[in-house]
């Protein structure tokens, strides 16, 4: 008998045709289409959260100076928001030419007074000279990660690094009349007569009467909000000045459009359009 070799299949090896390579491209490709906007929206939305986490931090803080210090926060002062500044303003910012700034400083950011509650050991010599860096540690809470620019007060200074880390904005308003009583109402600082002058003072946090209604500092553009339409009740000062104003005024939406705001109870929500009124509510308690 006789065997006959056995013949074995052949299998030829193939890869993918053009077609299929181009059919799977398109479906990553459909695939980063959607994915992209997705993680686009959500680092957003993250930046927004720590936001939000960085103003109850400060808030709490701001809390626990007013119990230090008899129920008092700082002091009233103008739309200034230096942390420290260049002694040769020419010059570098080498720290042999940068000197802090004491919280009583004219120029001062609202905030810089609460520094040491951030666990910032000031060295005296600072406020001559010698500041080590532009970026502390301890200020890194006072920069909201979606930020891109600030009052450039006081004059010859920029965002990047003199306002890197004083990005929100205390409600300085004081002068609001309460037609209800016919008194200035009650806000963060009220106006008392003194002798023969007019001079601003600290209202104890105390003495606040519906401070869930009335915000403390917020997402903006000015350090301290003083009714001269920079507020979300009247943002009138930024209407028709031309694209630097544009820019200006969407550093209060800087967050997909809303505004990250604090109010006197502790809680923060965003605000997502203005609401003009004249007596400014959410600044004065006056509705």
């Amino acid at each position: 008998m006789t065997f006959s070799p056995s013949r074995r299949p052949k299998h030829s090896c193939s890869g993918f045709t053009l077609i299929e390579l181009l059919v799977v491209i398109a479906i990553i490709a459909i695939l980063v289409g959607i994915l992209l906007p997705a993680l686009g929206q959500a680092r957003k939305v993250a930046k927004q959260t720590q936001c939000s986490s960085q103003q109850k931090n400060i808030f709490t803080i701001f809390t626990l100076y007013s119990q230090d210090f008899k129920d008092f926060h700082h002091s009233q002062r103008n739309n200034f928001g230096a942390r420290f500044l260049r002694i040769n303003q020419s010059g570098s910012y080498d720290p042999t030419n940068l000197r802090l700034l004491r919280p009583t400083d004219q120029f001062a950011y609202w905030g810089s007074i609460y520094d040491p509650y951030f666990d910032m050991d000031i060295v005296e010599e600072w406020y001559i000279g010698r500041l080590p860096s532009t970026k502390m540690p301890a200020w890194q809470v006072w920069r909201c990660p979606d930020a891109k620019l600030m009052d450039p007060y006081p004059d010859g200074t920029t965002f990047d690094p003199d306002h890197l880390y004083q990005t929100y904005c205390f409600n300085g308003v004081f002068d609001i009349v309460d037609p209800r009583t016919g008194r200035v109402a009650m806000t963060w600082f009220r106006e008392v007569q003194r002798g023969n002058q007019r001079v601003t003072k600290v209202t104890p946090l105390s003495q606040i009467q519906f401070p869930s209604q009335l915000i403390v500092f917020q997402d903006g553009f000015e350090h301290m909000l003083d009714a001269n339409g920079d507020t979300l009740n009247d943002l009138s000062q930024y209407d028709g000045g031309g694209s630097d104003y544009a820019d200006w005024e969407r550093e209060y939406f800087r967050h997909s459009g809303g505004c990250n705001t604090t109010w006197g109870d502790g809680h923060v929500r965003p605000v997502s359009t203005p609401e003009y009124n004249t007596s400014l509510p959410w600044y004065s308690g006056v509705y």
